[in-house]
C-alpha cells in the first residue's frame, strides 16, 4: 500500500486501523505487529533490534554476532514477516481475524519445525539452540 499509485485505495492498516499501511508501519510499527513481537520475545529470549524494518535483517548480526545463531533469528524475522503478511491478507480477502498470540505461535512453530528438520551434531551449540527455542533435545538410539 506504500505505492503512490495505490493511494486511492485508502490504505488504512487492516491490523490496527489507526495508520496508513506502509511496509514501515505494517512490519513492527503497527500495534498488532508489536504485540506479535512482544509475545515472541517472551517465548524465545532475545532482544529485537530497534531499527527501521529494512535494517532488521542486518541488525541481527550486529546484535548477536556468530555465537548466538543469527541464522535462527533471521529465520524468525522471515517467519514473523510472513505470518503478519498472511494475517493481513486473511483480513483483507477472507475477513478472518486471528489474535496476535496465534501469529507469534505460528512463527515460533515454523522455526521449531525447521530446526527439527536439521541433522545437527550433538554439541554445546546445538543443545543451546534447542534450549533457546524450547525444543526438547532428542534422545537418539546409539545401538
Amino acid at each position: 500500500m506504500d505505492k503512490p499509485w495505490l493511494s486511492h485505495l485508502g490504505g488504512v492498516c487492516v491490523l490496527c486501523g489507526r495508520a496508513v499501511e506502509t511496509h514501515e508501519h505494517l512490519f513492527f510499527r503497527c500495534s498488532y505487529s508489536r504485540r506479535c513481537i512482544r509475545l515472541l520475545k517472551s517465548i524465545v529470549c532475545f532482544s529485537w533490534p530497534n531499527r527501521a524494518w529494512g535494517g532488521y535483517y542486518l541488525g541481527f548480526e550486529e546484535v548477536y554476532g556468530p555465537t548466538h545463531s543469527p541464522g535462527a533469528y533471521r529465520a524468525l524475522l522471515a517467519a514473523i514477516v510472513y505470518h503478519i503478511w498472511q494475517e493481513r491478507n486473511q483480513r483483507v480477502f477472507r475477513h478472518i481475524k486471528r489474535p496476535s498470540s496465534t501469529i507469534a505461535r505460528n512463527a515460533i512453530d515454523a522455526i521449531s519445525q525447521k530446526i527439527l528438520s536439521l541433522e545437527l551434531l550433538d554439541s554445546v551449540s546445538s543443545r543451546g539452540l534447542y534450549r533457546l527455542w524450547r525444543i526438547p533435545w532428542p534422545v537418539r538410539d546409539t545401538a
